[in-house]
């Protein structure tokens, strides 16, 4: 139920809040274009949004009490990726929702996009160890979103994005030992565990407090 209206509420703040800024024009322009690049531009589209979002979760300290319930898990497995407070999502897909309102996705390569994030979503937080080769610089993988959720010291605030590591490249966050995977996994000091105290962390102590959940 709940999500039905995260969608319903999302959908809306990126139509109402940016009708302003469509143009029938680039949308056209997007329409026409095959189908293989309409899917990886939306991709691209997704994640631009997705890494600076996330990357805000972590460095500002009130977004962090919300984000920190997602990093609380002390062992990844493919349920990890469900772990959220209920206003990260509703706030991540409404921005998400943005650029692919703009450009005017059709249908087809919307439901691709779902698909697909749906499933490496899945994948990303599982504890599969899998050797993709080159592939590591194209894609986000288990072993690097795993890093993005270690507690070890070297890779914390690292590897942002939710679908290719270009954007974590170009933005200097970028974490990927060849061989290696995490030591620890969670905060670096532990956040209420339970549905209802993690429902509330957010909202109590101060800042102080919160940002000693992130910084070693």
């Amino acid at each position: 139920m709940l999500i039905g209206v995260f969608l319903v509420v999302s959908t809306h703040f990126a139509h109402d809040a940016f009708a302003w800024a469509i143009s029938p024009s680039l949308q056209a322009h997007v329409v026409a274009l095959p189908a293989f690049v309409r899917f990886l531009l939306v991709i691209l589209a997704a994640d631009a949004v997705e890494y600076v979002a996330h990357r805000a979760y972590h460095e500002v300290p009130w977004l962090w009490r919300i984000h920190a319930v997602h990093h609380s898990p002390e062992h990844m497995d493919w349920l990890s990726g469900s772990r959220l407070h209920f206003l990260e999502p509703l706030a991540t897909r409404a921005l998400v929702l943005v650029p692919i309102v703009l450009l005017g996705f059709p249908q087809d390569t919307n439901f691709a996009y779902l698909i697909f994030i749906s499933v490496q979503s899945v994948l990303i937080h599982s504890n599969i160890k899998m050797d993709v080769g080159w592939l590591r610089y194209v894609i986000v993988t288990p072993q690097f979103h795993h890093w993005h959720h270690a507690s070890d010291a070297e890779a914390l605030d690292k590897n942002y994005a939710a679908h290719t590591p270009l954007f974590d490249m170009l933005g200097g966050t970028w974490h990927l030992p060849k061989d290696r995977w995490p030591v620890r996994y969670g905060t670096v000091k532990p956040i209420p565990g339970g549905m209802l105290g993690q429902f509330m962390h957010p909202f109590v102590g101060p800042v102080k407090e919160f940002l000693e959940h992130r910084d070693p």
